[in-house]
């Protein structure tokens, strides 16, 4: 963890000591319209050598670890075409509650595509 704020939390995934991926998630205060106050799952980058090898889904572990010591609600949204992340999502339990044009400032392929955003429960 390398984000002193208290409303932003990175993450490091580190292999023989080079950096392979990097995973953030944020603590909205108050609500955005429809998209509910809580904490977020932002961006995953995982380095391309080491893609499909579970980097991505332990990253997502730990940051959901790190939000049910502080909550039982977790959101995350992606574009509606982000099926990789759709289908890890779903193995840990997030479904989804709603659809968007945008969140929190965000909007799919330029305004062509729908944001679906997802809760876990603990």
């Amino acid at each position: 963890m390398i984000a002193p704020r208290s409303d932003r939390v990175v993450l490091v995934a580190v292999t023989q000591g080079e950096v392979v991926g990097v995973a953030k998630m944020h603590l909205h205060l108050g609500p955005d319209g429809a998209a509910p106050a809580g904490h977020y799952l932002g961006g995953v980058v995982v380095a391309p050598g080491f893609r499909r090898q579970g980097v991505g889904f332990a990253l997502t572990q730990a940051r959901l670890e790190w939000i049910w010591s502080r909550a039982s609600i977790a959101c995350y949204f992606t574009n509606e075409h982000n099926t990789a992340s759709i289908r890890m999502h779903e193995t840990l339990n997030f479904r989804p509650v709603a659809r968007f044009m945008e969140i929190r400032g965000v909007t799919g392929d330029d305004d062509r595509s729908e944001l679906i955003l997802f809760e876990a429960s603990r």
